[in-house]
């Protein structure tokens, strides 16, 4: 030992005789009560006369000899000295043990001796157990800690069933590519080729398409009473087929009916769609509404619209065009919407990028440079990332997530994002906002011109045509006024119609910059004001209820990290 180590060890040894506090036990042998007394270090409190006659009060011990407790308190020689007699007979711990309806679990609870008795021993608690045919799932670690009487009155489990295991259900293998979520895969650049989704798939006849697999068997359980328990049989999977699809005879695979475009959507329906492919749309073609999928290999004129209840694919850049399709619409350049466009999707959309254009996805929406000044609303995403990764101005809705590389711009452009809550709400919520706004506007000029005349009257006097006007602006805030009460009222009923997601969250790569406002829901919001926050950044309902800022990312469609490492104050930044 150096000695540093024995000079610190000798210190402390010595600081702790000096500082002890007294101490003292009573105890019960054979019936009879011993007052054991231990001396205090020289700066340590002494035991007191009063404390020991509370103790033996409490034990109810009779016969109590002051004299020879005085007389013990004296010498402090640390030995059991005889003071009394204590009450009753000597009665060991108790265990009372609550096996649940279920038979799954038993609970005990221990009790302490009474009048000096004895603790339970572990061969004697086991016994009781045995006595109560509990003979499965003993747990002998809580057995150990009731028998040391670790803790009275505490409720402990102590035998634990071994529940059934249900068979595993049969299940569908998938033969051909469907990325629920595409793979955005970057190059060594950072950028993602949008010509690789692998959103475009195509099988031929009679190609096989998926196939069914067998249930896996289960396992069957044990209760505390050693009952064997059963289990449930894994079920077979049923198909769930669209059109052109055909079955082998067995029922366990599918082969397609025709060249086509494999599909299976978000409920599990497998179909194949037919392939409408275009040169061009414009006055040649004129508007398109087709069953299946649809391909346009260059462009689509201004104002033409394309629907249809398969997929819409077109491998140029559009302009204020109107797609319209029930499952996912892929642009392998562009929208530029002028303000006039509309995209919407029943599944997702992708682009490389969309500029003055409305987008509405029922899923997702995936976008490789940009959105700026546009209107995105997606039911569960929006992702704008793989190359520049911007969105600058406009709104964006998303039910679930926003992720992005940079968000707003260095000029302060106004970005608006809401996540978290159903989209059709929050463009509810910002119509009716948008109307409070205006008439707030309105009420405010109208109590400005009201003021003003009753300033001017107090200088002068006024015209009769002034005079005319003052109730007649009176009536004016008194109907704005009420028109306002009744917005205010729709929007509080339709801010407290739900609760927001609580697994969702806003995801920036690099910077914030002012001009931004996020709102997670409640009339939760965080700002960006004075200065750009460098990323990464994560923004987040936290276990407080208010919006958190980290540079840790939440567990998404979990718990949420609500004590993140360098979580900061949400305020105005």
């Amino acid at each position: 030992m150096s000695d540093s180590i024995r000079n610190f060890t000798e210190s402390f040894l010595k600081d702790l005789e000096e500082n002890e506090n007294g101490f003292f036990k009573v105890e019960n042998l054979d019936g009879l009560a011993y007052l054991t007394i231990f001396p205090a270090g020289k700066k340590g409190k002494e035991v007191e006369y009063r404390e020991i006659l509370k103790r033996l009060d409490v034990f109810k011990i009779s016969g109590v000899s002051e004299d020879e407790i005085k007389r013990v308190l004296k010498t402090k020689d640390s030995e059991p000295h005889l003071v009394g007699k204590w009450p009753g007979k000597p009665e060991p711990s108790t265990l009372d043990l609550k096996i649940t309806e279920d038979k799954m679990q038993v609970f005990g609870i221990l009790h302490p001796p009474k009048f000096g008795g004895r603790l339970l021993t572990k061969d004697e608690i086991l016994s009781q157990l045995n006595s109560q045919g509990i003979i499965f799932g003993i747990l002998d670690e809580s057995v150990q800690k009731i028998s040391e009487a670790e803790e009275y009155g505490k409720r402990i489990l102590v035998a634990n069933g071994e529940p059934p295991i249900p068979g595993k259900d049969g299940d569908i293998r998938i033969l051909f590519q469907h990325p629920g979520t595409p793979t955005l895969e970057e190059d060594e650049f950072g950028r993602v080729d949008f010509k690789n989704i692998q959103i475009i798939q195509s099988v031929k006849k009679n190609q096989k398409l998926a196939e069914k697999v067998s249930p896996s068997p289960g396992k069957a359980g044990k209760n505390v009473k050693g009952e064997v328990l059963g289990y449930e049989e894994g079920k077979i999977a049923e198909w769930k087929l669209g059109p052109n699809i055909k079955t082998s005879e067995d029922g366990n695979v599918i082969f397609a009916l025709i060249d086509g475009r494999p599909i299976i959507d978000r409920f599990g329906l497998i179909r194949v769609d037919e392939v409408c492919l275009l040169e061009n749309v414009d006055f040649s073609t004129g508007n398109i509404n087709f069953p299946g999928t649809i391909i346009v290999e260059e462009s689509i004129a201004d104002g033409f619209t394309l629907e249809t209840d398969g997929s819409i694919i077109v491998k140029k850049s559009v302009g204020k065009v109107f797609l319209k399709a029930k499952g996912d619409i892929v642009l392998s350049g562009g929208f530029m919407g002028r303000n006039g466009g509309m995209i919407e999707s029943g599944s997702d959309i992708y682009a490389k990028f969309v500029e003055q254009g409305k987008m509405q996805a029922k899923n997702s929406i995936f976008i490789e440079e940009a959105a700026m000044h546009s209107e995105l609303i997606a039911g569960e995403a929006i992702v704008v990332r793989g190359g520049r990764g911007e969105i600058i101005g406009g709104q964006c809705v998303s039910g679930k997530t926003i992720a992005c590389s940079k968000l707003g711009a260095i000029v302060e452009t106004r970005t608006v994002l809401s996540c978290g809550m159903p989209p059709e709400l929050l463009s509810e919520l910002e119509g009716l906002k948008s109307e409070i706004r205006k008439n707030q506007d309105i009420l405010k000029k109208v109590d400005t011109s009201i003021q003003k005349l009753n300033d001017d009257s107090q200088r002068r006097a006024l015209t009769a045509d002034e005079k005319e006007s003052i109730p007649k602006l009176q009536a004016i805030r008194q109907k704005y006024n009420s028109i306002l009460e009744n917005l205010f009222a729709q929007e509080q009923s339709a801010l407290l119609s739900f609760d927001p997601d609580r697994n969702s969250f806003v995801e920036v790569e690099r910077e914030i910059y002012p001009g931004v406002e996020v709102n997670l829901g409640r009339n939760k919001k965080f700002s960006v004001k004075l200065k750009d926050i460098p990323g990464p950044s994560y923004l987040y309902l936290g276990g407080d209820g208010q919006i958190a800022h980290s540079k840790v990312k939440p567990k998404r469609l979990g718990l949420l990290q609500e004590e993140a490492s360098e979580t900061e104050n949400p305020a105005n930044s």
